[in-house]
């Protein structure tokens, strides 16, 4: 594997990490602090518009100046956003910091999966790999993000044991936000440039790429933001046992990331999609419908392998089907839709929960539905 992406994944790997334990702890923590329902699925849907709009711009802005330089700026953002963020409780600067950090409650994870970084980062690997091995190192590149996320998820327990105040994490992250910035700096940038900062040789293809994301953002921002909430309310879990249900969760994931691309030839890269995001909508309803934990967790885990899990194969198959020079800007503009629309499905979930547990969940599989099937009506010409 060339040296570049493992300085790449190397930068990756501490932010990883720390998003492993944010994600879990931010709905946690916002209440703790005496935030209600409705009040947390609102800071949590402006975060979310606001990491949506940083994640298309951002990215325009790394192909037409360059990926490595701006790259470097969101990091010094991250550990900005992460260190004040323990410093307030006025709503809309929680919301600020939450959205530039990018602990929306669903965002970072492995690379690629959702933001900024992800939409530059894999951009950023495809100029070092053949198009041919586009899935297979984007998987490599993921799975080994998401095990740091693991890691991190299960770091919160540590923290429990030693009696530790949980949310001093967010100062960890902030420090492993600079560390990844200071590797990136060892990046060669090979120049790849884009001419025009809006898009102008993909925009179709960046358009039907962004539309089957849409409804599934919604579908998604329904519940994963909140799911550590949840697992509180209807089991009454504390934040380490969360953390570990989540650690669990990604290992099967990285098992899903590295398996895919060894079964899914680049011609059946659609079939693949769409297959593994049916079953995690279908897993998502069953969530809704049972009441035991252990089955509860296992559709968690089988609802994130499947549709996480084939991340990278979607990103091979968008960055095949546009220029070079303005992947970084198909990623942002698909983080962009997907994590936007899904902005509007917290405040909804926040007030929903309170009638019923069940809602969020069945609401956001039944919605998640329509994205594989918009991928086949949009993209059938590539149907092997």
């Amino acid at each position: 594997m060339n040296k570049n992406i493992l300085i790449i994944i190397a930068g990756r790997v501490p932010l990883s990490f720390s998003y492993g334990f944010l994600n879990v702890l931010l709905s946690l923590y916002l209440l703790s602090i005496g935030y209600n329902y409705l009040s947390i699925g609102i800071i949590i849907g402006v975060a979310i518009i606001i990491n949506a709009l940083l994640s298309f711009f951002i990215a325009m802005l790394a192909d037409h100046y360059g990926r490595k330089f701006v790259l470097i700026i969101l990091f010094i953002l991250f550990f900005i956003s992460s260190i004040l963020f323990l410093q307030t409780t006025n709503i809309y600067a929680l919301a600020l910091l939450a959205g530039i950090g990018g602990f929306t409650g669903s965002g970072g994870g492995p690379i690629g999966s959702g933001g900024p970084f992800g939409a530059i980062q894999t951009a950023m690997i495809t100029e070092f790999t053949d198009r041919k091995s586009f899935s297979s190192v984007l998987s490599i590149a993921s799975a080994l993000g998401m095990l740091a996320t693991v890691i991190g998820a299960f770091f919160i327990e540590v923290f429990e044991l030693l009696s530790i105040n949980v949310y001093l994490l967010f100062y960890v992250a902030s420090i492993f936000g600079l560390v990844g910035g200071i590797i990136t700096f060892a990046v060669k940038d090979n120049k790849v440039r884009s001419k025009h900062l809006l898009p102008h040789l993909s925009w179709k293809n960046i358009i039907k790429l962004a539309i089957p994301t849409m409804p599934g953002g919604i579908g998604s921002g329904l519940i994963t933001p909140i799911f550590s909430m949840w697992f509180h309310i209807k089991f009454n879990l504390t934040s380490g046992q969360i953390g570990l249900i989540f650690g669990a969760a990604n290992l099967f994931t990285i098992f899903m990331m590295l398996l895919l691309p060894k079964i899914t030839s680049k011609e059946l890269e659609l079939k693949t999609i769409i297959s593994t995001r049916l079953i995690g909508s279908f897993a998502l309803i069953l969530i809704a419908i049972t009441p035991f934990l252990s089955l509860s967790i296992i559709l968690f885990m089988l609802r994130n392998g499947f549709q996480m899990g084939a991340i990278p194969i979607r990103q091979s198959f968008a960055m095949g089907i546009v220029d070079d020079t303005e992947r970084a800007t198909t990623s942002g503009a698909t983080s962009m839709a997907r994590t936007g629309f899904s902005s509007v499905s917290p405040p909804l979930s926040g007030s929903i929960i309170a009638s019923s547990l069940a809602y969020p969940p069945l609401l956001g599989g039944v919605i998640s539905l329509f994205d594989p099937i918009l991928y086949y009506i949009l993209f059938k010409g590539h149907w092997k």
